[in-house]
């Protein structure tokens, strides 16, 4: 397995002093001497590394914690190195979610290491420009489409049409019986007074004045009902101008490109993640939103002989996503600081550089991939790390993932340790393990022996009254 820019050889102190034993928070016994600031260059190493944790398969098991993987996030956290959680779930505001992933990891709830770094499959929707918000409508559906509808009005986005929406103004657009309460959740009137008008002629161009319109179409996570969805996503990419009822005129003509399919401003189809699999406590993979999306294609290619369905897929392994992600971690000192009320340093840069970013993941297809194929435009690298406890099995099969990472472990214990060594440290899974909060200072760290060998970023590494950052 190719090793990604290696930095130098390191050690460890060997000589200890005889100093008396002390009580840690947690009531274990500890030794002093453990715990002291890093160097300057260890502090410099940390300031130009990044990771990127996945959180299903990684993280936790459906609600079973991965063992060490609350101590490698404080770690992390203790010596100020930059890190996201990058998911691929999502249908939960981003601060639920970060909560959620603080008690299943039993993290004390004072402890700040989970909000404010949470990256759900549709957050970068929220940094989508005022003028696409404000203007037009968007259907929206999910794993609860009620919860779906308020994350997009909380993201800014003024008119949010759901399913059941739909279903409450008009009940011939599905003439079977269907999901409803906590699945599809409890329609609203449509905005604007608008109607869905059964029109005689659904071929016709004299639309209503108070029609409804649909610009765009949002699937965020795993939808429930998918006969129902599956049906209006369908009518509106088959309509004219997204207008409910109507068929465009341009639906298989030969002369225009993908034969006239979707070539009528409908709405933009934005999936929030593709992943087919994911990982829970059931031993055997679950069908993700991508199964979803393989059903909504199937239809499409038999009803349009074969024709190619137009979508936008955010998640991993977009670039979309990746490039989001990554400035996330260029600003995250300047974020961190302003996320706890402070103003940040002058010294503090809104972005700060980075050289490598490690990716820790599950699933090679979504995880692996992304960052294999993500060229950050300022020449940072991204590395993909295999863990074993999610998503992928070697079996007699598949003795390698189609997309290749870095390196494969066992959890993320030992890829956290793999990528310390990796930049020049003498990290091993049992320092890691045995490290625990202190208040004091920094869990000690490993010396690197030849500082010369880290490379000139020019990086100035924040103070942490400067960057906001609080000591565990």
């Amino acid at each position: 397995m190719q090793r990604f820019g290696a930095v130098g050889q390191c050690r460890l102190a060997a000589r200890r002093c005889a100093t008396p034993m002390t009580a840690a928070p947690d009531g274990s016994l500890v030794n002093p001497n453990d715990f002291q600031e890093p160097s300057e260059a260890s502090r410099k190493l940390f300031s130009e590394i990044a990771f990127a944790f996945d959180i299903d398969g990684v993280l936790y098991q459906g609600r079973n914690r991965v063992e060490g993987a609350e101590k490698v996030i404080k770690m992390i956290r203790s010596n100020g190195i930059r890190y996201v959680f990058l998911t691929n779930g999502g249908g939960v505001p981003e601060v639920k979610k970060a909560d959620t992933l603080q008690e299943r990891l039993q993290i004390a709830k004072n402890d700040d290491v989970i909000r404010g770094r949470m990256i759900l499959s549709h957050t970068p929707m929220s940094a989508w420009s005022d003028e696409l918000k404000n203007h037009g409508t968007i259907l929206i559906t999910g794993s609860h489409p009620e919860q779906a509808r308020q994350i997009a009005l909380d993201y800014g986005f003024k008119r949010v049409v759901t399913p059941a929406d739909i279903l409450a103004e008009c009940k011939d657009v599905f003439p079977f019986d269907h999901l409803e309460g906590d699945v599809n959740g409890k329609p609203v009137p449509l905005p604007d007074g608008k109607r869905i008008p059964l029109l005689k002629d659904p071929y016709t161009t004299n639309i209503p004045h108070n029609a409804l319109k649909i610009d765009q179409i949002f699937v965020w996570n795993d939808p429930r009902d998918w006969s129902v969805d599956i049906q209006i996503i369908h009518d509106l990419l088959i309509s004219h101008e997204g207008y409910l009822g109507t068929i465009s005129h341009r639906n298989g003509d030969k002369s225009l490109p993908n034969n006239g399919w979707q070539q009528d401003n409908q709405p933009g189809l934005w999936i929030s993640n593709m992943d087919l699999l994911w990982k829970t406590n059931y031993p055997v993979n679950r069908f993700g939103t991508g199964a979803f999306m393989e059903a909504l294609k199937g239809v499409w290619s038999m009803t349009t002989d074969g024709k190619e369905l137009e979508y936008n897929a955010l998640g991993k392994p977009s670039n979309y996503t990746y490039k989001y992600a990554h400035d996330r971690l260029l600003q995250y000192y300047h974020d961190m600081a302003c996320n706890r009320g402070k103003s940040p340093s002058h010294d503090i840069t809104k972005c700060h550089p980075l050289r490598r970013v490690y990716m820790i993941g599950d699933n090679p297809e979504s995880d692996i991939r992304g960052a294999n194929d993500f060229n950050a435009e300022d020449g940072t690298e991204w590395v993909p790390i295999l863990v074993r406890t999610g998503v992928w099995r070697q079996t007699l099969t598949e003795k390698e993932p189609r997309h290749k990472p870095a390196v494969i472990v066992d959890d993320v214990v030992d890829a956290v340790v793999w990528a310390l060594n990796n930049e020049g440290m003498k990290a091993t899974r049992e320092w890691l393990l045995s490290a625990v909060s202190h208040t004091k200072g920094y869990v000690k760290v490993p010396e690197l022996e030849q500082e010369g060998n880290l490379k000139e970023t020019g990086v100035k590494y924040p103070s942490e009254e400067e960057a906001g950052e609080a000591k565990l």
